[in-house]
Protein backbone atom coordinates (compact mmCIF):
# COMPACT_ATOMS: atom_id res chain seq x y z
CA UNK A 1 0.00 0.00 0.00
CA UNK A 2 1.37 3.78 -1.00
CA UNK A 3 1.35 4.96 2.64
CA UNK A 4 0.03 8.63 0.50
CA UNK A 5 -2.53 9.02 -1.92
CA UNK A 6 -1.08 7.46 -5.40
CA UNK A 7 -2.49 10.19 -7.56
CA UNK A 8 -0.31 12.74 -5.08
CA UNK A 9 2.76 10.40 -5.67
CA UNK A 10 2.00 9.51 -9.28
CA UNK A 11 2.07 13.54 -9.73
CA UNK A 12 4.98 14.06 -7.73
CA UNK A 13 6.78 11.51 -9.51
CA UNK A 14 6.19 12.68 -12.92
CA UNK A 15 8.93 15.24 -12.29
CA UNK A 16 11.53 12.78 -11.08
CA UNK A 17 15.08 12.31 -13.76
CA UNK A 18 17.36 10.05 -12.59
CA UNK A 19 20.88 11.38 -11.93
CA UNK A 20 22.72 9.65 -15.11
CA UNK A 21 21.59 6.84 -17.54
CA UNK A 22 23.45 4.10 -16.01
CA UNK A 23 21.58 5.20 -12.49
CA UNK A 24 18.54 4.81 -14.95
CA UNK A 25 19.26 1.03 -15.84
CA UNK A 26 20.17 0.12 -12.47
CA UNK A 27 16.87 1.26 -11.20
CA UNK A 28 15.00 -0.24 -13.44
CA UNK A 29 17.09 -3.48 -13.21
CA UNK A 30 15.98 -3.71 -9.35
CA UNK A 31 12.71 -3.16 -9.89
CA UNK A 32 12.12 -5.67 -11.86
CA UNK A 33 13.93 -8.53 -9.93
CA UNK A 34 12.05 -7.24 -7.16
CA UNK A 35 14.99 -5.90 -5.28
CA UNK A 36 14.17 -3.08 -2.67
CA UNK A 37 15.99 0.29 -2.98
CA UNK A 38 14.66 3.99 -2.67
CA UNK A 39 11.77 5.39 -4.38
CA UNK A 40 11.79 7.90 -6.74
CA UNK A 41 10.41 10.88 -4.23
CA UNK A 42 13.17 9.67 -1.69
CA UNK A 43 15.87 9.90 -4.38
CA UNK A 44 14.35 13.56 -5.00
CA UNK A 45 14.33 14.55 -1.42
CA UNK A 46 17.82 13.19 -1.23
CA UNK A 47 19.11 15.19 -4.38
CA UNK A 48 18.25 18.29 -2.44
CA UNK A 49 19.59 17.83 0.91
CA UNK A 50 22.15 15.65 1.12
CA UNK A 51 24.47 18.31 -0.95
CA UNK A 52 24.24 21.18 1.34
CA UNK A 53 26.59 19.11 3.62
CA UNK A 54 30.15 18.10 2.88
CA UNK A 55 29.57 14.38 4.17
CA UNK A 56 32.88 12.96 3.64
CA UNK A 57 32.24 9.09 4.98
CA UNK A 58 29.13 7.12 4.75
CA UNK A 59 27.95 4.14 5.97
CA UNK A 60 24.77 2.52 4.62
CA UNK A 61 23.29 -0.93 6.42
CA UNK A 62 21.29 -2.81 3.52
CA UNK A 63 23.12 -2.71 0.20
CA UNK A 64 20.58 -4.64 -1.81
CA UNK A 65 21.95 -4.12 -5.78
CA UNK A 66 23.93 -1.29 -4.66
CA UNK A 67 21.88 1.49 -5.83
CA UNK A 68 21.93 3.71 -3.21
CA UNK A 69 25.32 3.87 -2.56
CA UNK A 70 26.29 4.35 -5.82
CA UNK A 71 23.99 6.91 -5.95
CA UNK A 72 25.32 8.76 -2.81
CA UNK A 73 28.95 8.04 -4.62
CA UNK A 74 27.75 10.51 -7.97
CA UNK A 75 25.97 12.98 -6.26
CA UNK A 76 28.87 13.54 -3.38
CA UNK A 77 31.79 12.60 -5.29
CA UNK A 78 33.87 13.81 -2.46
CA UNK A 79 32.66 10.93 0.04
CA UNK A 80 33.29 7.23 0.59
CA UNK A 81 30.97 5.17 1.11
CA UNK A 82 31.00 1.42 3.17
CA UNK A 83 27.85 -0.38 2.55
CA UNK A 84 27.10 -3.46 4.66
CA UNK A 85 25.09 -6.49 3.13
CA UNK A 86 23.93 -9.94 4.60
CA UNK A 87 22.28 -11.51 0.95
CA UNK A 88 25.09 -13.69 -0.65
CA UNK A 89 23.27 -12.79 -4.05
CA UNK A 90 23.06 -9.37 -3.91
CA UNK A 91 26.73 -9.15 -2.33
CA UNK A 92 28.19 -10.35 -5.15
CA UNK A 93 25.78 -8.34 -7.66
CA UNK A 94 26.30 -4.97 -5.78
CA UNK A 95 30.13 -5.95 -6.58
CA UNK A 96 29.57 -6.35 -10.06
CA UNK A 97 27.68 -3.22 -10.52
CA UNK A 98 29.90 -1.24 -8.52
CA UNK A 99 32.83 -2.23 -10.80
CA UNK A 100 30.87 -1.67 -13.90
CA UNK A 101 30.37 2.07 -12.05
CA UNK A 102 33.81 2.55 -11.64
CA UNK A 103 33.07 2.94 -8.07
CA UNK A 104 35.34 0.23 -6.79
CA UNK A 105 37.78 2.65 -5.15
CA UNK A 106 35.37 4.83 -3.09
CA UNK A 107 32.79 1.70 -2.31
CA UNK A 108 33.51 -0.56 0.25
CA UNK A 109 31.07 -3.71 0.52
CA UNK A 110 31.36 -5.75 3.54
CA UNK A 111 29.28 -9.13 3.44
CA UNK A 112 28.22 -9.94 6.80
CA UNK A 113 25.38 -9.78 9.28
CA UNK A 114 24.63 -5.72 9.64
CA UNK A 115 24.63 -6.14 13.85
CA UNK A 116 27.79 -8.22 13.93
CA UNK A 117 29.68 -5.67 11.44
CA UNK A 118 28.80 -2.67 13.21
CA UNK A 119 29.99 -4.79 16.74
CA UNK A 120 33.07 -5.48 14.53
CA UNK A 121 33.76 -1.46 14.11
CA UNK A 122 32.76 -0.48 17.84
CA UNK A 123 35.40 -3.08 19.02
CA UNK A 124 38.37 -2.19 16.86
CA UNK A 125 36.95 1.53 17.06
CA UNK A 126 37.69 3.83 14.81
CA UNK A 127 40.01 7.26 14.46
CA UNK A 128 38.43 10.61 14.35
CA UNK A 129 38.72 10.55 10.56
CA UNK A 130 37.09 7.48 10.46
CA UNK A 131 34.22 8.16 11.55
CA UNK A 132 31.26 8.38 9.51
CA UNK A 133 29.11 11.76 8.75
CA UNK A 134 26.00 10.42 7.44
CA UNK A 135 24.57 6.66 8.44
CA UNK A 136 21.80 5.25 6.12
CA UNK A 137 19.68 2.50 7.69
CA UNK A 138 17.66 0.58 5.28
CA UNK A 139 17.95 -2.75 6.38
CA UNK A 140 15.93 -5.51 8.05
CA UNK A 141 12.63 -3.37 9.97
CA UNK A 142 12.65 -5.67 13.29
CA UNK A 143 16.44 -4.47 13.84
CA UNK A 144 16.34 -0.53 13.65
CA UNK A 145 17.01 0.17 17.27
CA UNK A 146 19.96 -2.75 17.58
CA UNK A 147 21.31 -0.46 14.32
CA UNK A 148 20.47 2.81 15.01
CA UNK A 149 21.97 2.18 18.91
CA UNK A 150 25.58 0.86 17.44
CA UNK A 151 25.92 3.17 14.75
CA UNK A 152 25.61 6.07 16.78
CA UNK A 153 29.12 4.85 18.74
CA UNK A 154 30.78 5.48 14.74
CA UNK A 155 29.08 8.82 14.16
CA UNK A 156 30.90 11.60 13.48
CA UNK A 157 30.90 14.78 15.61
CA UNK A 158 27.27 16.53 14.04
CA UNK A 159 26.79 13.76 11.75
CA UNK A 160 23.21 12.90 10.56
CA UNK A 161 21.62 9.24 10.21
CA UNK A 162 18.87 8.78 8.05
CA UNK A 163 16.15 6.02 8.52
CA UNK A 164 14.28 4.32 5.31
CA UNK A 165 11.05 3.01 4.95
CA UNK A 166 9.95 3.55 8.55
CA UNK A 167 6.08 3.65 8.27
CA UNK A 168 6.30 0.20 6.86
CA UNK A 169 3.44 0.78 4.37
CA UNK A 170 1.07 2.56 6.66
CA UNK A 171 1.50 -1.05 8.74
CA UNK A 172 2.56 0.88 11.31
CA UNK A 173 -0.09 3.80 11.45
CA UNK A 174 -3.31 1.23 10.77
CA UNK A 175 -1.63 -2.61 11.32
CA UNK A 176 -5.21 -3.77 10.49
CA UNK A 177 -3.13 -3.56 6.81
CA UNK A 178 -1.41 -6.29 7.66
CA UNK A 179 -4.36 -8.67 7.08
CA UNK A 180 -2.33 -12.04 7.56
CA UNK A 181 -0.34 -10.29 10.53
CA UNK A 182 3.08 -11.45 9.10
CA UNK A 183 4.35 -7.98 10.35
CA UNK A 184 3.07 -7.58 14.14
CA UNK A 185 6.59 -7.75 15.47
CA UNK A 186 8.32 -5.44 13.20
CA UNK A 187 5.26 -2.89 13.32
CA UNK A 188 5.39 -3.22 17.64
CA UNK A 189 9.61 -3.36 17.26
CA UNK A 190 9.41 0.09 14.66
CA UNK A 191 6.88 1.82 17.02
CA UNK A 192 9.26 1.16 20.06
CA UNK A 193 12.21 2.87 18.18
CA UNK A 194 10.13 5.67 17.36
CA UNK A 195 9.20 6.35 20.83
CA UNK A 196 12.68 5.61 21.42
CA UNK A 197 14.02 8.34 19.58
CA UNK A 198 11.50 10.78 20.01
CA UNK A 199 11.92 10.36 23.81
CA UNK A 200 15.69 11.36 24.06
CA UNK A 201 16.77 14.92 24.94
CA UNK A 202 19.42 14.75 23.38
CA UNK A 203 18.40 13.75 19.32
CA UNK A 204 17.07 16.18 16.89
CA UNK A 205 14.78 13.84 15.05
CA UNK A 206 12.28 14.51 12.37
CA UNK A 207 9.38 11.86 10.78
CA UNK A 208 8.39 12.49 7.00
CA UNK A 209 6.26 10.43 4.97
CA UNK A 210 8.32 10.94 1.76
CA UNK A 211 8.34 7.80 0.27
CA UNK A 212 7.59 4.87 2.82
CA UNK A 213 8.72 6.96 5.30
CA UNK A 214 11.91 8.69 6.34
CA UNK A 215 13.32 9.19 9.84
CA UNK A 216 15.87 11.77 10.25
CA UNK A 217 17.90 12.25 12.91
CA UNK A 218 20.58 14.73 14.54
CA UNK A 219 22.52 14.80 18.04
CA UNK A 220 21.36 17.69 19.60
CA UNK A 221 22.67 17.96 23.19
CA UNK A 222 21.12 21.36 23.58
CA UNK A 223 17.75 20.75 23.16
CA UNK A 224 15.07 21.61 25.74
CA UNK A 225 12.32 19.81 27.03
CA UNK A 226 9.36 22.43 26.53
CA UNK A 227 7.67 20.81 29.09
CA UNK A 228 10.11 21.23 32.19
Amino acid sequence: MNITNQKVTDYITQFYRPLNASLAELRNQSEADGIPLILKETEMLFRTILPMRPYRRVLEIGTAYGYSSIFFANLMPECRITTVELSDTNYQIAKDNVWEQGMEDRIDIVHGDGISVLDDMIQNGLSENEAFDLIFIDAAKSHYMDFFKRAEKLCSKDAVIICDNILMKAFLVDPTLDRKRRHRTSVKRMDDFLNYIFDRKDLEASLLSCGDGLLIIEENSKKIDLQE
